[in-house]
């Protein structure tokens, strides 16, 4: 059986990453942007698989070309399924690598990131409730272009404490957010609700609690 805490064990890579993933959520929440990928890299692809090919014939492959390798082959990926296995297949191969390290200089104990400060968006007055109750805030003005995975963000977070807590008025929240990311595609709250009342109309709404059970 594998020793969990020996230098290259995959438990011990492993631990380390979920550790690493579970410090980034204390410190910035569910974070959510677009993929950003697609057949533009296509050509980056196939030119990160030459190269490791090529370092591979000259008896000079690393652990870079190979990574190199498989985050393009990622990055030229649009279709989710296909884009999911690539970045499993780029996290393993960034594992493996890890496990070298370790087996070749010893585990060292892993320093999670936890030194930037936390943040995020909040309602306008949020700032002054907050000096009302005698202290100060820090914030600073998002730029225009993290509006949108701030909000993003923002959905998670809300809908999140209305599962943990089925507190109706945590909706009211959901529903702010949602007004706002309406807002960035030039949707007011009329014309969304009328999406969705023509969305309704067309394919039904959830009041009759209709389960559909997905084939094998």
């Amino acid at each position: 059986m594998e020793n969990e805490q020996a230098p290259g064990s995959l438990a011990r890579a492993l631990a380390d990453l979920a550790a690493e993933r579970e410090a980034q959520d204390r410190t910035w929440g569910v974070q959510e942007f677009p993929d950003g990928t697609g057949p533009g890299f296509t050509a980056r692809a196939e030119e990160a698989k030459q190269e490791c090919v090529a370092a591979g014939a000259r008896g000079e492959l690393t652990w870079r070309h190979i990574l190199a390798e498989e985050f393009f082959e990622a990055l030229a990926e649009s279709a989710p399924e296909s884009l999911r296995n690539e970045l499993v297949q780029t996290a393993a191969v960034a594992v493996q690598w890890i496990q070298s390290l370790d087996r070749r200089h010893g585990g060292t104990v892993h320093q999670t990131k936890e030194n930037v400060r936390a943040e995020k968006l909040v309602r306008d007055r949020i700032p002054d409730i907050i000096r009302e109750a005698g202290r100060t805030p820090e914030t600073r003005i998002a730029a225009h272009h993290e509006q949108a995975s701030l909000l993003r963000a923002k959905l998670y977070e809300e809908a999140s404490e209305y599962v943990a807590t089925s507190d109706p008025t945590e909706l009211a929240d959901l529903l702010e957010v949602l007004h706002a990311l309406a807002s960035l595609h030039g949707l007011t709250p009329d014309q969304l609700e009328d999406q969705r009342a023509a969305k309704a109309a067309e394919r039904g709404a959830f009041s009759k609690r209709l389960v559909l059970r997905l084939p094998h």
